[in-house]
């Protein structure tokens, strides 16, 4: 295979009649050093390039799901599920979910044997659902005639961070391999919101329970009794797996005398209602969860002979301690645990943990690790001797929402956007090698922590309430090997090679597993694949990501927090703070010393006050927040990966040379998560220094690169003599002097809008893609984010591909000259377009852009985008207050805030007020606003993009101290074990006494 093909033009004479063409090769190899990345320990390779290789593309997560469903009904030997979310209760085609699919396939084929490993995610901060699918995916070895044939692994983490920040990483690939033959892998996750198509519909659409996702905005309608008895609980699919007669109990909450009594239940609910003050509910200051959901508190509460042998009887028989300790849970809600155990117990009973106190959480998390291999333990040894499937299973099918709310009809969804690819050929065994060293390895450590968790008496403890021991050996089944290769027959033409971030942790784990040579440097394959094709794109760069953090020199912001952020953790800007502050007596005090400073005997007082509470405990929260992230381990000063550096350098070198050349990237408004939430604010901070505001900001490289060329022509002086003049220029004149930088950067969002319940709603269409595309002949795709994360090697698990078709097409792609491009990629991003312009279903198409779609490298292509891009941006801040602005001054991170009072002047989505209408209370207060500002239904909008604000929170440092290490998806909060400081205790102090 040669380095690089030149595609030379001629004319009818024999002379060139344009430039020569080159398509450097774009896949990596060992001891290669890639340009940009002199500084980058590169690992080595996962796989070599292999050719023979069939790839389809999906553009939609719907597309996918029919696809796999598919696959797995004709799956004959084996099915390898891997993923950082893998939900056995998301709908994946034919309105089946996952477990039913699953069932199928297994019942089908006699032979067959599945294997399932999800993340195994700390639980608290971050609950992927990955202990209730362990569950049911060994359900499914129920009631089968011989041993078992169905396992779950889930991945503990293996990263290379010290062992505080470790929790905060996580195994991050998604893939699904069938029969050792066709592979998926790309950046879908089997998982709830993923599936969508090109319309992106915020409305339900008969969606239910946590397939209607949206984490940005806060759920408002508490689940009745009766919809509870529609759905399974934790706790219930954990006794359906033990043999005897805890295993039946589940059984009875859906029984007959459930349901009526859910209805009383509810009529009784409702008179009182009718009677409360729903503005003050919307205030506690505490989310005041259910832990036991109510239908089962009832059932509890009934005669012992009633309820049988079931889990009414495990419960009395609890340790006293233990038993009182969840009498505390359930009655005050998980921001008043009494120690991991109770919270373990309130866990099983569905409880979220997004409140739990700073000082638990570590200890919380190792618990329920333990707990989890300890059930695994348990699942290995016996499921197959179940004499059935718990019913249930197929009778309700969805798992009941941990937060036991739900979003109303006037609440918009989060529309997904994402690419996934389907592999057929030679390199669909490297996939499988992938999976099975990861599998095989991860069964090792779980085999060698067994006598660890069995010596846990809590543990011991609560499988005792099941007449069952904490077996203290496991033996996981392996995975042999795959066939090689060379032995896989051809699918087609493409060129695919397999790329992984792998931390050296988990490769050392996979050599000991299986016997080979121990290595020496985590594999960064990702990082250099995306840098080997930035440097060798010719014409144009496609990026769609869910984020762009990269090395962006110094911050350019406020040296101290401002706006909204700077409220957040600010304790004198409360409203009432100094009335209340002096009656607790702890005016002036730093934060870490109200516990042993704060009048206690004050303290029920002051909570009459609860607009002050809820902002008093927010900021604690925050404050505590931060200085737990820190205890995690030493933060790294800035961000290191040199992505934006390459892309930086790649425009310079078009600009010097006086060529074209465009990047287009699509990227989420913001992380998913609420904009009031710290680490989502610190994420968009990083966003923007990258993009826009950082001295050495992808977008002030390309300013100051215009700058340096205009210079040189001006005054005839050399390359590093102008690159030497402008160093000095500030902001203000570099922008002056490089307004046209948008002819090389067209910088995108998402956006939808649909009127639900009368009302004009808007939400960004949330873009989860993980994909490169050069030149329309080479493109990148899989889990890898632009980010440290992904990027560097040493943190979270990745799995991507190079792609490459050997089938050609010819376009046009600077609108003048012919060019031989991959068929399978040019394919990809036209449909891609086709879909984001509204072309292929969308409600108002950018009809416009049809005719630019096979000339992305045309200046008259870039130009039409970005004339949609920002009308749409515009017609959406005209209509929507809170919608970041594009034109005008720079807006805050909350849109709607007003930096001269420091207030925010109307709601944001993220505050309930902003989705309870008439039902508010107009009054000021100084973090929620007065009013719901006007909204109405945008106008002109044309496809689905929108400018990104490039000036958004220009005047505002949002680094909110937290540990930069991490840069967390989201925000974990967990803690290295080490008891925090009086500023946490106290936090814990304020809950339990309210």
């Amino acid at each position: 295979m040669t380095k690089k093909s030149i595609s030379q033009i001629v004319g009818k004479d024999g002379n060139p009649s344009a430039a020569a063409t080159s398509a450097p090769n774009c896949f990596i190899h060992d001891g290669e050093t890639p340009k940009n990345g002199e500084n980058i320990a590169w690992g080595d390779i996962f796989s070599e390039p292999r050719k023979g290789n069939s790839v389809k593309f999906f553009v939609t997560g719907d597309e996918y799901f029919q696809a796999v469903a598919k696959t797995f009904k004709n799956a004959q030997s084996s099915i390898y599920i891997t993923g950082w979310q893998v939900n056995f209760d998301v709908e994946l085609a034919e309105g089946k979910t996952l477990f039913e699919h699953l069932e199928i396939a297994i019942e089908t084929n006699k032979q067959l044997r599945i294997y399932v490993m999800p993340w195994l995610s700390p639980k608290v901060g971050v609950d992927t659902g990955d202990f209730e699918t362990t569950l049911a995916v060994y359900q499914l070895n129920a009631g089968l005639q011989g041993p078992a044939r169905a396992f779950a692994l889930p991945a503990i983490e293996q990263s290379d961070m010290t062992a505080g920040m470790a929790v905060g990483f996580s195994h991050h690939q998604k893939l699904v391999v069938v029969d050792n033959r066709i592979a998926f892998v790309g950046g879908i996750d089997l998982a709830y919101g993923r599936r969508d198509d090109g319309e992106f519909s915020l409305a339900a659409n008969g969606r239910t329970g946590n397939e209607i996702y949206n984490p940005c905005i806060p759920q408002i309608r508490d689940i009745t009794n009766v919809e509870q008895t529609k759905y399974l609980t934790r706790l219930e699919l954990l006794a359906a797996c033990f043999e005897g007669v805890t295993g039946a109990a589940g059984t009875f909450v859906t029984s007959a005398p459930m349901v009526p009594l859910a209805h009383a239940m509810d009529a009784a609910n409702l008179a009182s209602e009718s009677v409360k003050d729903a503005s003050k509910q919307v205030e506690d200051w505490w989310i005041n969860i259910n832990i036991l959901p109510d239908f089962i508190r009832a059932w509890q509460a009934m005669p012992r002979d009633l309820a049988g042998k079931g889990l009414r009887a495990a419960f009395y028989n609890l340790d006293h301690r233990l038993n009182g300790k969840l009498e505390f849970l359930r009655a005050s809600g998980s921001a008043n645990v009494a120690s991991a155990a109770s919270a373990l117990l309130g866990w099983l009973n569905n409880a979220g943990m997004e409140q739990l106190p700073h000082e638990f959480r570590n200890e919380t998390t190792q618990l329920i690790q333990m707990f989890t291999i300890a059930t695994l333990t348990h699942l290995q040894n016996s499921t197959d001797r179940l004499p059935g499937r718990y019913p249930n299973l197929k009778k309700l099918r969805k798992i009941l929402p941990q937060s036991g709310r739900t979003f109303s009809t006037g609440q918009p969804r989060m529309p997904w956007h994402d690419v996934h690819s389907s592999i057929e050929g030679p390199s669909v065994s490297d996939l499988s090698r992938n999976f099975e060293l990861r599998w095989n390895s991860i069964a090792c450590k779980y085999e060698h922590s067994c006598k660890f968790v069995s010596a846990n008496a809590i543990v011991r403890g609560l499988f005792s309430v099941w007449g069952q021991s904490a077996t203290s050996t496991v033996k996981v089944p392996r995975i042999p090997p795959s066939p090689l290769p060379k032995d896989q027959p051809n699918a087609g033409s493409a060129w695919i090679q397999v790329l992984r971030s792998a931390p050296l942790t988990l490769l050392r784990d996979e050599a000991k597993a299986c016997r080979s040579p121990i290595p020496n440097l985590a594999q960064n394959n990702c990082l250099k694949a995306m840098l080997t094709a930035i440097n060798g794109a010719q014409k144009f760069i496609y990026i769609e990501g869910q984020f762009f953090q990269s090395a962006f020199g110094k911050n350019v912001s406020d040296q101290n927090l401002s706006g909204p952020l700077s409220a957040l953790v600010d304790i004198e800007s409360l409203r009432n703070y100094k009335k209340h502050a002096r009656s607790l007596g702890i005016e002036g005090l730093a934060p870490d010393e109200y516990a042993a400073k704060i009048n206690w005997m004050r303290v029920a007082e002051v909570t009459k006050d609860k607009d002050f509470m809820s902002e008093l405990y927010a900021v604690l929260k925050n404050v505590a927040s931060i200085k737990a992230s820190k205890q995690l381990g030493k933060a790294q000063q800035g961000l290191l990966n040199p992505i934006s550096d390459a892309i930086a350098k790649r425009i310079e070198k078009a600009v010097n040379d006086g060529l074209p050349f465009h990047v287009y990237m699509i990227l989420p408004v913001h992380p998913e998560g609420t904009l009031n939430t710290l680490n989502i604010m610190t994420q968009i901070h990083l966003t923007m220094q990258s993009l826009v505001f950082g001295t050495d900001s992808l977008v002030n490289r390309v300013r100051r690169a215009i700058v340096v060329k205009s210079l040189m022509k001006r005054k005839c002086i050399s390359l590093n003599e102008a690159i030497k003049a402008v160093a000095s220029y500030d902001t203000p004149r570099l922008n002056k002097e490089s307004a046209n930088w948008n002819q090389y950067l067209t910088l995108l969002n998402l956006r939808n809008w649909q009127t639900l319940d009368g009302r004009p709603v808007t939400e960004q269409i949330y873009v989860h893609s993980k994909l490169l595309i050069a030149d329309d002949r080479v493109a990148v795709l899989g889990s890898a984010n632009i980010n440290d994360r992904s990027q560097l090697g040493d943190r979270d698990s990745e799995l991507a591909v190079i792609v490459r078709d050997d089938a050609k097409v010819s376009i046009k792609l600077d609108g003048e000259n012919l060019d031989t491009v991959s068929s399978a990629v040019y394919d990809l991003r036209s449909r891609l377009w086709k879909k984001l312009f509204g072309l292929t279903g969308g409600k108002n198409p950018a009809s416009s852009l049809n005719s630019v779609i096979d000339t992305p490298a045309s200046s008259s292509t870039w130009q039409a985008i970005q004339e949609v891009a920002r009308a749409n941006a515009v017609a959406y801040q005209n209509a929507f207050k809170h919608v970041p602005r594009v034109d005008g001054d720079s807006s805050s991170i909350w849109p709607t805030w007003d930096a001269t009072s420091n207030k925010l002047q109307t709601y944001m989505p993220f505050d309930e007020r902003f989705w309870r209408g008439a039902v508010v209370r107009e009054e000021s207060v100084s973090r929620a606003g007065k009013m719901i500002a006007p909204e109405s239904a945008p106008v002109g909008v044309q496809g689905y993009f929108v400018q990104l604000p490039v000036m958004w929170t220009e005047r505002e440092n949002n680094l909110s101290g937290m540990n930069l290490s991490l840069l967390a998806n989201s925000d974990t909060g967990s803690d290295d074990g080490r008891r925090l400081t009086e500023l946490d205790s106290s936090v814990s102090k304020i809950q339990s006494r309210v």
